[in-house]
């Protein structure tokens, strides 16, 4: 079996559950005669099990009503016709409109009604909303919700031709069962399906346009219940009278006056299809003249047109044409396949067969005419596509030509970086040479990170010890090779990073490419040439060269594991040519929080010693294998209790990382090159220092940080600043914490200033991400920089810009998508009993595909909106997806079932050091002990967690952003060939945004990237002034003068300087908050001359609150003292105050000791 085929098993048995039988599959469970309306069993025991009609095939249902059993594509009786006009007719700016009750998302203002309307009144289906979109708890899922219609709106030409209708559904019938000592007979459900056809001329449409039209149906008659169809037409308002296109509203009713499962219809579904009447692009209701970001996603989005809009439901469509379709129909589970994009180029040779375009990095390190010929075809391919891709432009539309022309002219500066920095690369010795051991960096790199952990054992005297071999590299085919986009993308910032008086030093650099294409490898290859170029320039010129930063801990410890294994290559490479490299050590450093390395020598030794002690120590040290050659490394149990700690080794007053191997290149007496200890990072000033830019916040506490940036103790530059800034992920640089971190931007940007040249010289900025709109204004704000270059720009079509193409098989057919599946129930009652059916469905689906495909499907990874979601779930997990498995297991006669044993979340609750052994967890497959069948996680999620074996998610709610959508989707379906992506949506029926979501689920998600919400950065915003401005500048302050720098008396001249900085910082950003700067920052510098502080910390620990100037933002602050005290942040991210809630027992122990007494 494929992947395939097994994604097909687990896609069918959510649609089992929760919509009903398909059509075409087998009957499930043994026959049964239901002629006579009712059936007997000789034993009670022999009613077991699942059941199905023995003259139709149609299943019966034993354990509930169909109500109960199922939630989608439910339709239930009290649809009315009321051709009362005037009760509920809305108005709005002399339009008028149908009403049509509970169909959401019809057009109330597009275009003037002609002629008589009438209202379709739906009752019961209405429900107070509230605010569920908010953080508070949400009851409205309590609320009575039943629909009984749906809707589908569309865009036809009405010129001719006829609308062909075709409705189907099916409803229940009772029948009894008599079992033995059962006084009462019980109550089973048998199903009757329907298949209803109609049509209407165009002609007759037309004529009753502004009214509703009943459509008849063949064979209505026939059934007990039926549905009834009703269309709706309307034209729009910039259209001529005498047009003939309109807008069409297909409304499905069950206008049955009963109650109840008996009276209700299921597995609803309806489709139109046009006989010689093209269904056309649903209208768009922008009217505003576009930006030009906004015409750049109408030319790439030019053939994902939405042709249908949901209402209750959602819609989908069969295309002609990229501007036609040939029928529209309601689908209540819609599921839409997100193509797979791929970073490999494949050329065509004369036998037909296709060769992938690569680039060896170990051709390119020897300087042979092999990589030079591979660098080269890469040009010449991008060239050819470039002069191909401009010649189609006259024959695109005049509104997408403008926009075509700007993609082609930015890949043309694109391909002059790539060819200019070849050029460097043979003609420029510095530029030759580090590119040359970058890329032998790079190779070794990649093989020894590949390099399987070794595990340490204990011998039976107690020593430690290495089964395996140490490992030796040896040529690997598989590793080594450059993407085109990653050797293209180096050679564009090439010249940037190896001279850094170019002309493109101050240009951004940002790589936009698919969450999973190898954006990591391309900016660890352009770090590993600016480091070598800084030394090959000046060997001694040591000290820290790039700074990487990352929004989230758990990506930064991972990231640090990757770049570690090439710091140490480079470090191998140095010691072997000293003479050009120089005699400073390369080195790594990781500059995180308290919480996840020690600050301190002391900090470190007491956690090393901690972890020998107690098995639940916190491991602060990150590293858990040798990146040289992998052995483990961290705290092993031993026998007899507590544990070994390999790799750290306490030597006098500090704390030492080497391997345990002997052999190893970083073992003996040897230490690795990485630094995770905040007094060493200062101390050593590490080539490459990653952190999390919460932690440039301590800027403000920590002036021996000066030494990261080249800066000595009397505040002068001793050494180059870092002279790349690296920022992963910059769509999380957004909102609050986007909004501090460019406040503090100005002086960092200062501290990597090299002003001992004229002109000074910038730091370099690279910044990656899979998700972003309006990068130009985010980076402005951000960086103060006006010129940005997304790379690899935008071609002419979504998907397609040559380094990036929806991937193929070798017969040209699309791989396996991420298969995404929208699930909406407004009948069951709330989001948990949805979550409660489909996890049933799939721990029980995944043990149906047979055990050689099940890896992918095994481990269902649940995405929270939020903790208290996440909380929920844990309860159902807990109790409820258990009971219902019980139900199951009765009602679908099922032998070994599959109950959710091993649940884990993966959330920031977790300490740093769980983090990676979660994710170590999770790599384990189907069959291995351990192996999860549920990982609820929350946005930790998000980014970092690259994971192959997954396929599947579910994720409960629309988060909150689009970009935040696809990178959680990203996690899973990376082994497209092997298990390709499922997802699962859960939408709340009663959020509105998760409606609308729903109701155009096929839109949303054929064009998902165009979608993305832009970003809000506002650094110079009053609230963001009064809460860090004061911090931005003594950070400043004390960063560039003598360490010894006291706050009294007031430093008006560097104070000034600092303002000055956020001023010309504010200039670009927004001109608009200069007035309010000026005045806070005249303010603060008030406050600092007149209170007279003779320290800098007021803090209770280590400073004087008294005399003090500033505290920890979100300390409490001391009632009794009348000083006034700054608070100033030590994260980029809100911290107030908090007050812990503690449960008291006295209460309970008072009571029993009464009642002790009483016994008495």
């Amino acid at each position: 079996m494929s992947g395939v085929l097994a994604r097909d098993i687990m896609d069918a048995a959510v649609r089992r559950e929760l919509f009903g039988p398909q059509p075409g599959a087998a009957p499930q469970g043994r026959p049964l005669d239901c002629t006579s309306g009712s059936v007997s069993f000789q034993k009670r025991e022999d009613s077991w099990g699942a059941w199905h009609d023995l003259t139709t095939k149609e299943e019966i249902l034993t354990q509930s009503d169909p109500l109960r059993r199922y939630g989608i594509g439910v339709l239930f009786p009290g649809a009315t016709l009321n051709t009362n006009r005037s009760t509920r007719t809305r108005i709005t700016d002399e339009i008028e409109d149908t009403d049509l009750s509970g169909l959401t998302g019809l057009s109330t203002n597009e275009e003037p009604i002609v002629g008589p309307t009438i209202e379709i009144e739906l009752k019961g289906q209405s429900v107070d909303h509230g605010d569920a979109d908010s953080d508070d708890f949400d009851l409205s899922d309590a609320n009575s919700f039943k629909p009984s219609a749906m809707a589908v709106s569309f865009q036809c030409d009405l010129s001719s031709g006829s609308l062909a209708f075709d409705v189907s559904g099916a409803y229940y019938d009772r029948i009894t069962a008599k079992l033995p000592s059962v006084t009462k007979p019980r109550v089973w459900w048998l199903r009757k399906p329907f298949e209803l056809t109609g049509s209407i001329d165009s002609s007759s449409l037309v004529k009753h346009t502004g009214r509703m039209v009943r459509i008849p149906l063949s064979g209505q008659s026939q059934y007990r219940i039926a549905p009834t169809l009703q269309l709706h037409c309307r034209r729009m308002h910039n259209q001529p009278d005498d047009s003939p296109r309109r807008i069409v509203t297909m409304a499905v009713l069950n206008t049955s006056t009963s109650s109840g499962p008996a009276s209700t219809i299921f597995q609803v579904g309806f489709r139109v299809t046009g006989v010689n009447v093209p269904v056309l692009p649903y209208p768009d209701s922008e009217t505003h003249d576009p930006d030009p970001e906004e015409q750049s996603i109408a030319l790439l989005y030019r053939k994902k047109r939405t042709f249908a809009i949901g209402h209750g439901c959602s819609a989908n469509w069969k295309l002609l044409s990229d501007e036609m379709a040939t029928a529209v129909w309601a689908d209540p589970l819609p599921a839409y396949e997100v193509p797979n994009l791929t970073p490999n180029i494949f050329t065509i040779d004369a036998k037909g067969n296709r060769n992938r375009i690569t680039v060896s990095m170990q051709a390119l390190a020897s300087g042979s005419d092999t990589g030079a010929n591979q660098v080269e075809t890469v040009l010449r391919l991008y060239t050819d596509w470039i002069n191909a891709r401009s010649l189609e432009i006259d024959g695109l539309p005049s509104q997408y030509q403008s926009a075509a022309k700007r993609h082609m002219r930015l890949c043309g500066e694109a391909l002059s970086r790539m060819e200019l920095g070849w050029h460097m690369v043979n003609s420029d010795p510095v530029a030759s040479k580090a590119f040359r051991l970058a890329n032998e960096a790079m190779y070794f790199q990649q093989i020894r990170s590949g390099f399987d952990r070794r595990k340490v054992e204990r011998r039976k005297n107690g020593t430690l010890y290495i089964p395996t071999d140490h490992p030796i590299p040896s040529e690997n085919t598989s590793v080594g090779q450059w993407r085109p986009f990653q050797i293209a993308f180096i050679l564009a910032t090439l010249p940037e990073l190896v001279d850094r008086t170019a002309p493109n030093r101050e240009l951004v650099d940002l790589i936009f490419f698919p969450t999973g294409g190898g954006k990591t490898e391309a900016y660890l290859g352009a770090s590993a040439i600016s480091l070598l170029a800084r030394r090959l320039h000046d060997k001694s010129d040591t000290g820290t060269d790039t700074v990487m930063r990352y929004t989230l801990r758990l990506l930064t410890a991972q990231q640090f594991l990757r770049a570690a294994s090439l710091i140490c290559v480079l470090e191998d490479i140095r010691s072997k040519m000293e003479d050009e490299l120089g005699s400073g050590q390369f080195g790594i450093g990781v500059w995180l929080g308290g919480t996840s390395t020690p600050n301190s020598w002391p900090e470190a030794t007491a956690n090393v010693n901690a972890m020998g002690r107690d098995l639940f120590a916190q491991n602060k040290f990150l590293l858990l294998r040798c990146p040289w050659c992998g052995t483990q490394m961290g705290p092993r149990t031993k026998p007899g209790g507590g544990q070994d700690v390999i790799g750290y080794e306490v030597v006098g007053k500090k704390v030492e990382l080497r391997c345990l191997d002997s052999q190893c290149r970083y073992g003996g007496r040897k230490k690795l090159p990485v630094h995770v200890v905040d007094t060493d990072i200062y101390e050593t000033r590490p080539s490459i220092v990653i952190g999390t830019v919460d932690k440039f916040a301590m800027l403000a506490w920590r002036p021996e940080a000066r030494a990261i940036f080249g800066i000595g103790d009397d505040g002068r530059r001793t050494s180059s600043p870092p002279g790349l800034i690296i920022q992963d992920e910059l769509h999380l640089i957004s909102g609050p914490l986007g909004s501090m971190v460019g406040l503090y931007e100005p002086v960092v940007e200062d501290l990597c200033t090299d002003k001992r040249v004229s002109p000074r010289i910038l730091p370099k900025i690279i910044a990656s991400t899979a998700t972003i709109r309006e990068y130009e204004d985010q980076i402005r704000s951000l960086f103060g920089r006006d010129t940005t270059s997304l790379f690899p720009p935008h071609g002419l079509e979504e998907g397609r810009s040559f380094f990036a193409e929806p991937e193929t098989n070798d017969d040209g057919t699309p791989t396996p998508g991420r298969r995404y599946v929208g699930i909406m129930s407004a009948s069951l009652g709330s989001t948990q009993t949805v979550q409660v059916r489909v996890a049933a469905a799939t721990l029980q689906g995944a043990h149906t595909i047979p055990e050689s495909d099940r890896d992918g499907y095994w481990t269902n990874v649940n995405f929270l909106n939020s903790l208290r979601e996440l909380g929920n779930t844990v309860s159902l997990i807990q109790s409820d997806i258990p009971d219902y498995l019980t139900g199951l297991r009765r009602r679908d006669d099922i032998k070994d079932v599959r109950w959710p044993r091993i649940p884990m979340e993966l959330t920031g609750r977790r300490r740093a050091d769980d983090i990676p052994k979660a994710i170590e967890q999770l790599q384990i497959g189907y069959g291995e002990a351990g192996c999860v069948d549920i990982c609820l996680a929350s946005n930790i999620i998000e980014v970092g967690v690259d994971i192959n074996r997954l396929a599947l998610m579910t994720i409960v709610g629309q988060p909150k952003t689009t970009a935040q959508y696809i990178q959680v989707s990203g996690r899973v379906g990376r082994r497209a060939d092997v298990s390709p992506g499922l997802v699962l949506t859960i939408y709340g029926a009663a959020k509105p945004r998760d409606r609308s979501h729903y109701e155009r689920f096929r839109t949303y998600h054929q064009s998902l990237y165009a979608q993305v919400e832009p970003t809000s950065v506002t650094p110079f915003a009053t609230p963001v002034l009064r809460r860090a401005m004061h911090a931005a500048i003594i950070a400043h302050i004390r960063q560039t003068s003598p360490t010894n720098q006291p706050a009294y008396p007031f430093p008006e001249a560097e104070y000034s300087q600092a303002v000055k900085l956020l001023q010309d910082r504010a200039s670009v950003a927004d001109m608009d908050e200069l007035d309010t700067l000026s005045a806070l920052a005249s303010s603060k510098a008030d406050q600092w001359y007149k209170w007279e502080r003779t320290q800098w910390s007021a803090n209770v620990n280590g400073g004087d609150p008294k005399q003090g100037l500033m505290r920890f933002a979100g300390t409490l602050p001391d009632l009794k003292s009348k000083a006034t005290i700054w608070d100033v942040p030590t994260s980029m991210r809100n911290v107030d105050a908090e007050c812990r809630l503690e449960i008291t027992t006295d209460y309970i122990n008072s009571d029993l000791a009464t009642d002790s007494e009483s016994d008495k």
